[in-house]
């Protein structure tokens, strides 16, 4: 069946109202204003916002963008200051750190040469190796059986396929004690990493005399190939990597406590939150993996299960109001507060906001977007 011009064009302008409309949405100017404005507005202050994102500086041959009153220096520092962290590659296969950024001193007093070619697992407190290895193993889940289909939404059955799923491209996050060492450090970073460092130390407790001293850290990355696609490696460094196939790409940062003398590990604070997807009567279409660390269940747990399952009783009621009313909201996000149980059957506060997704052409309501934070 041939589509008349009309048709085609209704067709073309919906699609470029859904795009205006999204970028609308994504330019903090337009979306503070209380009235939508025309698509004439919302580019020119698209435009206006790109230029003040990208304001003065240079782009380097290979792409990258400094701004042009900052040093390099200057920039790394900026960087460090802002992250407090350092970037590491380690071979999940033999635990061997295959790479360093210089960055690792100044918030472990510690050198790249200490680090490079060496074990992670001796660079850890002895009670997190076992924690370690479970984060390098790329083995299938054998509770792993169904996956999401990105392009149809649909859940499916995992094929024979995607053994290496857990392996490429697989997220990791995890907190662990790493050693200090004594190696100098430049004034331009010490007095600010010295006080988060020491802070951090309070959390663990005193270190008895000639034992190595620890420091919290959030280790943060992806299971990547290795080597990467198109990269030989040199003689010393197929030495360190030991015929590895698969590495941890990870950024490590000083994780600092939120309660001075609380010398349990897993008591230290780090802010969890997880997305869900649901359909107009709150069964979970989607989870995203953060969900364990928020609630303990894996995503296939919750899938296909209503959200109000996991509510408490008295808080059902105020769930069920919600979902109802975002559906009428077309779009708006709506907050609510309620009781979730964990796999624990711990009730654990959690702060959830909701909006709908709307099918751009037909205008209805596809499914329910939730961000769910854990609220202690």
């Amino acid at each position: 069946v041939h589509l008349n011009h009309s048709e085609i064009e209704r067709r073309r302008r919906n699609k470029m109202t859904a795009y205006i409309t999204e970028l609308s949405d994504m330019v903090p100017t337009c979306s503070a204003l209380a009235r939508k404005p025309d698509k004439l507005t919302i580019l020119r202050m698209a435009v206006s916002h790109m230029k003040s994102l990208r304001g003065g500086g240079v782009s380097n041959a290979d792409g990258s963008y400094k701004p042009s009153f900052l040093t390099d220096k200057e920039l790394k520092h900026l960087i460090l200051e802002a992250a407090d962290g350092f970037l590491f590659v380690v071979s999940c296969e033999t635990g061997r750190i295959v790479y360093v950024s210089d960055s690792l001193t100044p918030v472990l007093n510690q050198s790249q040469s200490e680090w490079l070619g060496s074990s992670l697992y001796d660079q850890l407190h002895p009670d997190d190796t076992e924690k370690l290895t479970e984060q390098l193993s790329t083995a299938e889940n054998n509770n792993t059986g169904r996956v999401l289909d990105l392009k149809t939404g649909t859940v499916k059955k995992e094929s024979q396929q995607s053994s290496a799923r857990m392996s490429m491209g697989a997220r990791r996050s995890f907190i662990c004690r790493m050693r200090c060492g004594t190696c100098p450090v430049e004034p331009m970073s010490m007095n600010r990493l010295n006080f988060l460092r020491n802070r951090n130390r309070n959390g663990l407790g005193t270190a008895k005399e000639g034992e190595p001293q620890y420091v919290v850290v959030h280790c943060t990355g992806y299971i990547k190939s290795w080597p990467p696609a198109g990269v030989s490696l040199t003689d010393d460094e197929a030495d360190n990597t030991q015929g590895s196939r698969y590495c941890l790409v990870a950024i490590g940062r000083l994780q600092v406590t939120c309660c001075p003398g609380d010398t349990d590990l897993n008591s230290i604070s780090v802010p969890v939150e997880f997305i869900s997807r649901h359909n107009c009567h709150g069964v979970f279409t989607f989870v995203d993996h953060r969900c364990m660390a928020a609630v303990s269940y894996q995503p296939q747990e919750l899938l296909g299960k209503n959200i109000l399952e996991f509510a408490h009783p008295e808080d059902q009621g105020l769930l069920r109001d919600s979902f109802q009313q975002v559906v009428k909201l077309k779009g708006q996000v709506l907050s609510v507060m309620f009781r979730f149980r964990s796999k624990s059957r711990e009730w654990i506060w959690m702060r959830t906001s909701s909006f709908t997704f709307q099918n751009p052409f037909s205008e209805e309501i596809e499914y329910i977007i939730c961000t769910n934070v854990n609220v202690k």
